[in-house]
């Protein structure tokens, strides 16, 4: 009976609170109103056409110990050719490499030329395209001693310090002498934190086709706490308006075994049912479903409840209460105040009792007047 009635509640797959106050003007039982939320909750419709996650709060990336100890490595395609671009997360350096394929092979061989001049790092950051995750380029991670880090697929802002350094690039290959625009972003200082890339990185300024005194180029040793409170100071900053500006709400962590929806970015409905089994990065978990396992970013996922319990509650059975002011009596306008339900007094006749067409309770209980207002 209680579970039919829920089903009625929620025709039209309204909210939560819409179909309480639907239910407030007709039923009641007890935890009524739990009911209503695990109901709605389970609706597999209403979770299918639910809106997109909303957009977490940014998560700056920590300023590295030193000059290339951590860079992040993306595969831009500008006019037709392939370049891989590395970027430092210490002193924003880039570099461009043009690729002649895109096969794990010719990757790795750039970035050994890269290795080469600025040193290994400890840790290269990617997305997870098929270069990086091939067996070849674990092989070389192993060998050359440096730690893979793999970002959420389709989720290009979880490595949002390369995916500006694509942005930066395509903006060089655009000019008409690509090399002395590379030079030039180099050498130009970063305003939040008051040095050049290359300052950051080899502690010493590039000379330019500007104009400027031999002692400028004089090695100098870059001030590192200074240069961390710089770079919290500018990254807190740019967290507040990303923050502000989307609407940024933290999502609720989910555990191994919860069942989930994935949704991606431009599709409509939430339909791949999957099950999380970890969590393998801050906002990144891996989910198995029915085409095998998947990871993806907290945004692309959604609690749902669990197949076997969906549409039920806790308890669907026990009655109804249906007031008899609703039955009996198709107004009234004015709202009952509710008094004791206490029998009248063994000195006073029943026979002021009020008759059967008084006020009564929303529970559908009598309203019974004290003795003192019926002698008046």
């Amino acid at each position: 009976m209680r579970k039919e009635i829920l089903d009625r509640i929620h025709d039209g797959h309204q909210g939560i609170n819409k179909c309480r106050e639907r239910a407030n003007q007709s039923v009641w039982w007890p935890r009524i109103s739990k009911d209503i939320q695990d109901r709605v909750a389970a609706c597999k419709h209403c979770l299918e056409k639910r809106p997109s996650q909303p957009t977490e709060p940014l998560l700056p990336t920590e300023l590295p110990d030193r000059p290339f100890q951590k860079i992040g490595v993306d595969l831009l395609e500008f006019q037709g050719k392939h370049y891989l671009v590395m970027k430092d997360y210490y002193s924003r350096y880039i570099d461009i490499a043009y690729l002649s394929s895109t096969t794990a092979y010719a990757v790795i061989c750039k970035m050994k030329n890269s290795f080469a001049h600025h040193g290994i790092p400890e840790s290269v950051v990617s997305d997870n395209g098929t270069q990086v995750t091939s067996e070849e380029f674990r092989k070389f991670a192993s060998d050359w001693n440096f730690q893979q880090q793999t970002s959420s697929p389709r989720f290009p802002q979880a490595n949002g310090g390369a995916e500006r350094a694509v942005d930066t690039a395509k903006a060089i290959l655009r000019q008409d002498d690509i090399f002395l625009a590379l030079l030039t972003y180099r050498a130009m200082p970063i305003p939040e934190l008051g040095a050049s890339p290359a300052e950051l990185a080899f502690g010493r300024r590039l000379r330019t086709t500007l104009p400027s005194l031999p002692t400028n180029f004089t090695p100098r040793t870059v001030n590192h706490d200074q240069l961390r409170v710089k770079d919290e100071a500018f990254k807190a900053k740019q967290k507040f308006h990303h923050d502000r500006h989307r609407g940024a709400q933290q999502l609720p962590e989910l555990q191994p075994g919860d069942p989930v929806l994935i949704k991606h970015d431009g599709q409509k409905e939430w339909k791949l049912p999957g099950e999380v089994t970890k969590m393998v990065a801050p906002r990144s978990y891996l989910v198995q479903t029915d085409k095998g396992p998947l990871r993806r970013n907290r945004r692309h996922l959604r609690y749902r409840s669990s197949d076997d319990s969906a549409g039920e509650t806790n308890n669907t059975s026990g009655p109804v209460i249906v007031p008899d002011a609703l039955r009996h009596s198709p107004e009234p306008q004015q709202t009952p105040t509710p008094a004791p339900d206490e029998s009248p007094p063994p000195d006073e006749p029943t026979a002021h009792q009020p008759s059967s067409g008084g006020y009564h309770t929303r529970s559908g209980k009598a309203v019974v007047k004290p003795a003192r207002f019926l002698q008046e």
